[in-house]
């Protein structure tokens, strides 16, 4: 796995990208390669991981095991904007997912803090998505890939 592309879609390898930090071996130091470290956490089911880089106070009743289970099928992620300051950044993106072969997205406006030189998820704000339908075997696969899904994902 170390050779294919990231799952952040960064354009790097994984293992030039987001597996130093899902390794420990580094931590982002901007809230984006955060924001990108915990999509590509998401595709790999890295529990410990997202619940490490979710700010104390706002996990709720999260736990290691609830973020390790697969919920969705991640196929794309896009960096829409980034903000960010010494202490605080917020990044707003959408991140594509298949779900019973119907195209959809999670659009949200994320709030990140840096609290002991380290970036947290804190929480965002939801948009509403907007389902494109059901992918046809010719359409272009929503992951990002460029190729006709039938030729990819399918």
């Amino acid at each position: 796995m170390n050779e294919t592309n990231c799952f952040c879609k960064s354009g790097k390898k994984y293992h030039d990208c987001c597996q130093p930090f899902h390794l420990l071996q580094q931590q982002p130091s901007t809230c984006e390669q955060l924001m990108r470290s915990r999509f590509s956490a998401f595709c790999l089911q890295l529990g410990e991981y997202l619940f490490s880089t979710y700010h104390p106070d706002h996990r709720g009743d999260l736990t290691v095991a609830a973020l390790s289970e697969k919920s969705l099928d991640w196929k794309n992620l896009e960096i829409i904007k980034t903000e960010s300051a010494s202490e605080k950044g917020f990044v707003e993106f959408k991140a594509w997912y298949l779900l019973e072969g119907q195209l959809d997205y999670h659009h949200e406006l994320s709030r990140f803090v840096k609290d002991n030189e380290q970036w947290l998820y804190c929480d965002g704000t939801f948009y509403p998505s907007e389902k494109s339908g059901k992918i046809q075997r010719n359409d272009i696969c929503p992951c990002g890939s460029g190729k006709k899904y039938k030729k990819c994902c399918a």
